[in-house]
């Protein structure tokens, strides 16, 4: 093998290799409220936190939107808690979906706190 065939086989490799593990060093974005898929903790009491999940979006993107979403019924004291509680798979959902204005989250506060994508099953409940 001659030395330009053996440099340009280095380069091709290492060219090849850089490119390979750029898509792997890209930061995936962070769940929204929009996000479908996405946990959140509301706080709408002064008792305890509400867990979400949003299931669709309806809209153009601004505050008019109305998100399809599930309530579950677990009652988190905190937002690590509801956290906690939205790794689980065998939490208990309400079986109506739930819609509300997206502006309803500008007068509580609230966090997502994990994003999951939706199995097949939790697809075929919301249709």
């Amino acid at each position: 093998m001659t030395p330009m065939k053996l440099w340009l086989g280095c380069l091709t490799s290492v060219t090849l290799g850089l490119g390979a593990c750029s898509a792997d060093v890209a930061p995936e974005p962070a769940p929204t409220l929009d996000t479908v898929g996405a946990f959140v903790a509301v706080d709408e009491s002064e008792e305890a936190l509400s867990l979400y999940r949003t299931l669709a979006v309806l809209g153009e993107g601004n505050s008019a939107d109305v998100l399809f979403m599930t309530r579950y019924g677990v009652a988190p004291q905190t937002y690590e808690e509801a956290s906690a509680l939205a790794k689980r798979r065998d939490l208990p959902a309400s079986k109506q979906v739930t819609l509300l204005g997206k502006d309803y989250f500008d007068r509580h506060d609230w966090r997502v706190v994990w994003f999951r994508t939706l199995s097949s099953e939790e697809q075929a409940a919301f249709r």
